[in-house]
């Protein structure tokens, strides 16, 4: 009879000192990696009056299952309506959030940003700031690969030179984003 009672007491006793173990940001109840994805990026975009093919590239890591934390690499150009060949390229951070991503179709945010080359042939290079927040939707087509449809807007600040401007290049964007990876929660 001791012994039954000395035992339950004891797992009481663990149980209650486990129940109250710290929590921490990197330990145990705080942010933990839970996958890593690449992929690329395709949208239209505006360049002055004309939309153009906007082609990136990305890789991140997700933590706690549904926020994303990475690089994302894009470039773009077009020809003007005065015949100057423009391109605009650059390495941004990017930030998302996948809500319930283990769902086979799920809300997703994005927001990338950082700085830019806008280049002119012919005429020189411009540093310029880019911020691009977008939402959508996502497909879980398997394991390894998702699609996503979204929209946002491009914010492109900077551009006082060519006889361009801020808002010739910052327009509304809408793209698809081929995810390829892995979760292992």
């Amino acid at each position: 009879m001791k012994f039954t009672t000395t035992l339950m007491l004891l797992i009481c006793i663990t149980m209650t000192t486990y129940a109250q173990r710290e929590e921490t940001v990197f330990g145990r109840g705080g942010v933990s990696l839970t996958g890593v994805w690449g992929g690329m990026t395709n949208g239209m975009v505006k360049f002055q009056d004309e939309f153009s093919l906007n082609n990136g590239g990305f890789f991140v890591f997700e933590l706690n299952d549904d926020f994303l934390i990475g690089w994302s690499g894009y470039g773009n150009g077009e020809i003007l309506d005065d015949g100057r060949d423009v391109e605009i390229e650059g390495n941004d951070l990017l930030l998302g959030y996948t809500f319930n991503s283990h769902r086979s179709v799920h809300p997703a945010m994005y927001i990338k940003g950082g700085r830019g080359k806008l280049d002119v042939a012919g005429e020189g290079k411009e540093n310029v700031t880019v911020i691009e927040p977008s939402i959508g939707i996502e497909v879980n087509v398997f394991r390894f690969m998702r699609v996503g449809l979204e929209g946002g807007y491009r914010f492109v600040t900077g551009v006082n030179r060519f006889g361009l401007n801020d808002s010739d290049l910052s327009s509304p964007v809408v793209g698809l984003r081929f995810k390829f990876g892995w979760s292992w929660r």
